[in-house]
């Protein structure tokens, strides 16, 4: 779907803005990624956010909706509301590896974009300050909080090897899994103790052999995080971490109860208990909207900004709180390529990638077509108009 063509003298007034804050934005983007910080424990980057656009003399309000490492920015006035998503948390270990601080930087460059333009156009803008994406899920917070619910469309990009407008994702949920066996010494009383490691271990390959038997996208990744504390010692309680995935609610409530059950039978197998709970949020499938892909992927062209998809075809993997967001409202969540194959996400070479001129070129093209996407929310009622509403 295309949204109407890109107004020449509003294009001009984008990137002529854009080009004002080009320094400013790009830098942003590297101090982020200079300065990783996990989930909810952003503090910097949110500052350095959000005083990129109190310069500007924008109004922020810090620590929004009871999230301490949460921002909101508003300005403008008007029948339409665009929510604009900035992501900053990093992973363990490779930093900014799935480049959140491309991601913010573009968020607050577009709001810089708009700021001077909101009024006349009829739209409210909010930058939003989302944390904890890669765990725990921030924007499920927001939204049981009230942050989008009078908002017409949340908007936001995020860097891939490849270019995709309109991407779809799986559902995630994470579970921290506790086996809890009975201490004794391993080579004089072993037939005393109960080895909560050989609960974990059979666990793991229990779900190893289930996923020859999966449904197409179903996905389980596991690790384990404490094994013992001495090889002396029978293991009294081990710990894990489980990731399980899927492409809808359905098959994700399927791979739940199949994914207990193997956790559950090797606690049996093994005379020990486990306990699993589940950790932040479920994250729920992407869900595109043809309107506002449309819309950016004109933004884009009208930007000069050439579409690079993936030789190999749309891949479908990933998971991101935003899909809790595109389910309750119309939501961009638009990959935007930064050419860094064969790097991809969460790998350092990705997050070197990020901070490099091509990177930057595609955080300022992002940002541009973000703010353009917006503005053709506020001129055009009809670019939320879905004509495939159960997609």
């Amino acid at each position: 779907m295309s949204a109407s063509p890109v107004d020449e003298g509003l294009l001009r007034q984008v990137a002529d803005t854009l080009e004002q804050h080009r320094h400013t934005v790009v830098g942003l983007s590297h101090a982020i990624a200079a300065d990783p910080e996990l989930a909810h424990e952003e503090h910097r980057a949110m500052d350095r956010c959000a005083g990129v656009l109190e310069q500007a003399g924008i109004e922020v309000e810090r620590g929004a909706y009871g999230l301490p490492t949460a921002f909101a920015a508003r300005f403008g006035s008007g029948d339409t509301h665009v929510v604009l998503c900035a992501e900053y948390d990093a992973l363990p270990e490779v930093g900014h590896a799935c480049g959140h601080n491309v991601i913010a930087a573009a968020a607050v460059g577009a709001g810089l974009v708009l700021a001077p333009l909101a009024e006349a156009a009829g739209l409210r803008v909010t930058v939003l300050g989302t944390p904890a994406e890669e765990r725990f899920g921030g924007k499920v917070d927001l939204l049981d909080a009230g942050a989008f619910d009078d908002a017409d469309a949340a908007l936001m990009v995020h860097p891939t090897p490849y270019d995709e407008y309109g991407p779809r994702s799986l559902g995630i949920e994470e579970w921290q899994v506790v086996y809890t066996g009975r201490a004794s010494h391993a080579s004089a009383a072993p037939e005393q103790g109960r080895n909560a490691l050989d609960g974990l271990v059979a666990g793991y390959q229990a779900v190893a052999m289930l996923r020859q038997h999966l449904r197409p996208q179903q996905q389980v990744h596991g690790i384990i995080t404490h094994g013992g504390d001495a090889p002396n010692v029978v293991p009294e309680r081990t710990e894990g971490l489980f990731y399980l995935r899927a492409r809808t609610p359905d098959d994700l409530a399927d791979l739940r109860e199949r994914v207990r059950a193997c956790l559950q039978g090797a606690a049996t197998a093994t005379g020990t208990s486990v306990e699993i709970t589940p950790v932040g949020h479920t994250y729920l499938p992407l869900r595109p909207h043809a309107g506002l892909v449309g819309a950016f992927t004109d933004a884009c062209a009208a930007l000069g900004r050439p579409y690079t998809p993936d030789p190999q075809g749309d891949g479908l993997g990933g998971s991101t709180d935003f899909g809790n967001v595109s389910q309750r409202l119309p939501g961009l969540h638009a990959y935007v390529a930064v050419h860094s194959w064969p790097a991809v996400n969460h790998q350092h070479e990705f997050a070197a990638h990020c901070v490099t001129p091509q990177a930057d070129e595609t955080l300022l093209q992002s940002a541009g077509a973000l703010a353009l996407t917006a503005l053709a929310v506020a001129g055009d009622p009809g670019v939320l108009h879905d004509p495939d509403p159960t997609s």
